[in-house]
C-alpha cells in the first residue's frame, strides 16, 4: 500500500479510529494541556507536600531538642532534606502554580506557552518528588547514611531542579510572545513581569545546582560523599543572595493586589517594574559556588542592597494604599507582611556578610544557623506571597472566592510560624558563635519545631481555601463579578462585553480594563 493511499475500513464497515476506546478521566487529566488545570494540579501538589515538609522539619526540630536525639536522631537527614523540601516541593512549585495559571490570562493568551511541557513538568516534579519522599523514608534524602537512598534522593533532586526550569521556560515564554497588540514589556501586570525576570535566575540558578548534583552523582560517591558534595556545591541555593530567588514573584503578586483592591494607576509603572528587576538581579548568586566567593565585597554587596527594592516597593505600595482607602483583606496583609519577612531575610544575611566579609571572621558567628534564618525567612515569605496570590485569584483559578477568615488565620499563622523559626535561628546564631553557649539548645529547637508547625497550619489553610472555593463553584455559587476595580486582563475572562471590546483596539496602558471603562464613561456623558 502507498503511503498515500487511504487505510481501509474494517470489516464491520466502521472506521478504524471509531473503535479507539475513548480516554478515561484520569487520562484526560494526565495528558491535558489546559494551563488552569495544570496550574490547579501544581497548586494542590505543592500545597500538600509543602505541609510535609514543614512537618518534616518541625519533627527534626524536636529531635534536636535533646542530645542524644528525641526521635532517635533522625534529624541528621530530616532537618536539611526537609528545608530542600520546603524549597522544591512546597515554594517554588507553589508560585510557579500560580503562574502557569494566571499568567496567560493577564497577558490575554487563550493557553500557555507550550502547554504539554507544562504538563510534563507537573508530573515529572510530581515524581521526583515522591522519590525524593522515599529517599528521606529509606534514611537517604541529604544526609542519610544509606548509600542506595542517598543516590536517589541526588537523583530526585535533580529531577525536580529540572522540571521546575521547565515550568518557569513555559511561564516566561508566554510573557514573552503571547501578549496582546499594544501590550509591551512596559505595561505587563506586575506578577506577569516578575515571573518574566524570575524565570532565568530561577533557570541558571537550577541549572548551575542540577549539573553540581550530576558531577557528583557520575563520581559514583557514598553517601558521605554526596552530603559533602551537596554542601560544597549546592548549599548556596538555600543562602543569600540565591534565597531571595524564591520570593521575586512575591513583589509582583503584593503590587497587582494593591492595584485590584485601591483601583489606583500605579505611578510611575517602570519605578515598579524596575524594582522587582533589580531584586531578581541581586537574587543571582550562583556564582557564590565557590566557597570563597562569599568572603568578597561583591557577595556582601548583593546581599545587603537586597533590601532597597523591597523597601521601595514595599513604600510605593503603603502609599497608595494610605491613598485608596482599602479594608484589611487576607491577601492585602498577606503580601504587604511577606514584603516585611524578606527584611528579615537582608537582616540575617546582612549579620553573616559583615561576619565573614574579608579574610576573616569579626565575631565568629554560628553561619549554619544564620543560613537557616535566612531561608525559613524567605520560605515564610513566599509562602505568605503564594497565598495571598490564592485568595486573590481564587475567583479565577476555582470559579469562586476563597474564604476571606480561613485565609487570614491561614496569614497569620505563617507569619507567625516563619517569623518565630528564623528569628530564634537568627538570635541563636549570634549568641552562639565563638565558643559562648548561647541559648539552651531545648528551647532553641523547642521554638522552631512550634513555627514548623505553624507553617504547616498555615499552609493546611491554603488547602482548605482551594478546596472551600472548588465546592462553592460546584455547588453553583454566582462569583462575585469583574467589579469596578478589575485593572488588568485576568479580570475579563468572565466578562464577554469587555473581554469583546478589548479586540477592537490595542492595549494602550498596563490597566486595559479601566481603560476601557473609563472610555465608556466618557462616552455616556
Amino acid at each position: 500500500m502507498a503511503l498515500t493511499e487511504t487505510r481501509p475500513e474494517t470489516e464491520a464497515g466502521g472506521d478504524v479510529h471509531a473503535e479507539q476506546p475513548a480516554p478515561s478521566q484520569i487520562e484526560r487529566l494526565i495528558g491535558t494541556g489546559d494551563h488552569l488545570t495544570n496550574g490547579r494540579l501544581l497548586l494542590g501538589f505543592a500545597l500538600v507536600l509543602g505541609t510535609l515538609s514543614a512537618v518534616g522539619l518541625g519533627l527534626a526540630a524536636l529531635d534536636r531538642t535533646t542530645d542524644d536525639g528525641l526521635l532517635g536522631g533522625i534529624s541528621d537527614v530530616l532537618w536539611p532534606s526537609s528545608l530542600v523540601g520546603l524549597v522544591l516541593m512546597g515554594v517554588m512549585p507553589l508560585l510557579l502554580a500560580l503562574g502557569i495559571a494566571v499568567v496567560p490570562l493577564q497577558v490575554g493568551s487563550p493557553s500557555i506557552a507550550f502547554p504539554r511541557a507544562a504538563g510534563l513538568a507537573l508530573w515529572t516534579w510530581l515524581i521526583g518528588a515522591l522519590l525524593f519522599m522515599t529517599s528521606v523514608a529509606l534514611d537517604g534524602g541529604v544526609g542519610g547514611a544509606d548509600d542506595e537512598a542517598a543516590r536517589l534522593g541526588n537523583l530526585s533532586i535533580g529531577v525536580m531542579m529540572a522540571a521546575l526550569a521547565l515550568a518557569a521556560v513555559c511561564v516566561a515564554t508566554t510573557v514573552a510572545s503571547h501578549r496582546p497588540l499594544g501590550m509591551g514589556l512596559a505595561r505587563v501586570p506586575f506578577f506577569s513581569w516578575s515571573m518574566l525576570v524570575a524565570a532565568p535566575v530561577w533557570i541558571l540558578s537550577l541549572g548551575a545546582a542540577a549539573a553540581h548534583l550530576f558531577v557528583g552523582h557520575i563520581a559514583d560517591a557514598d553517601a558521605a560523599g554526596l552530603a559533602a558534595n551537596f554542601d560544597e556545591g549546592v548549599s548556596w541555593f538555600l543562602r543569600a543572595p540565591s534565597v531571595h530567588l524564591l520570593a521575586i514573584p512575591v513583589l509582583g503578586i503584593a503590587a497587582d493586589v494593591v492595584v485590584h483592591l485601591t483601583g489606583r494607576r500605579l505611578r510611575p509603572y517602570g519605578a515598579f517594574q524596575g524594582a522587582i528587576a533589580a531584586y531578581a538581579v541581586l537574587s543571582f548568586g550562583a556564582w557564590t559556588q565557590v566557597p570563597a566567593a562569599r568572603q568578597t565585597v561583591l557577595w556582601a554587596a548583593f546581599v545587603l542592597l537586597a533590601a532597597l527594592p523591597v523597601l521601595a516597593t514595599l513604600g510605593g505600595l503603603v502609599d497608595a494604599l494610605r491613598r485608596g482607602g482599602v479594608s484589611a483583606l487576607a491577601s492585602l496583609g498577606a503580601s504587604l507582611v511577606a514584603l516585611l519577612l524578606l527584611l528579615g531575610v537582608v537582616a540575617a544575611a546582612g549579620v553573616q556578610a559583615l561576619d565573614t566579609a574579608g579574610s576573616g571572621q569579626l565575631w565568629d558567628l554560628r553561619t549554619d544557623l544564620l543560613g537557616d534564618a535566612q531561608l525559613l525567612f524567605a520560605v515564610g515569605a513566599a509562602l505568605l506571597g503564594g497565598l495571598a496570590g490564592l485568595a486573590h485569584w481564587s475567583e479565577r483559578l476555582f470559579g469562586a472566592p476563597a474564604a476571606d477568615g480561613v485565609a487570614k488565620g491561614g496569614a497569620a499563622a505563617l507569619l507567625l510560624g516563619g517569623a518565630l523559626a528564623a528569628t530564634v535561628l537568627l538570635v541563636e546564631g549570634i549568641a552562639a558563635g565563638d565558643g559562648r553557649d548561647g541559648l539552651p539548645e531545648g528551647l532553641v529547637h523547642g521554638l522552631v519545631a512550634a513555627g514548623a508547625l505553624l507553617l504547616a497550619l498555615g499552609v493546611l489553610a491554603g488547602i482548605a481555601a482551594m478546596l472551600g472555593a472548588a465546592r462553592q463553584a460546584y455547588d453553583g455559587v454566582e462569583p462575585a463579578g469583574d467589579g469596578p476595580r478589575g485593572m488588568t486582563l485576568e479580570w475579563s475572562s468572565s466578562g464577554a462585553a469587555i473581554a469583546g471590546a478589548l479586540h477592537e483596539g490595542p492595549v494602550r496602558s498596563p490597566y486595559p480594563l479601566a481603560d476601557l471603562r473609563d472610555g465608556a464613561d466618557e462616552e455616556t456623558k
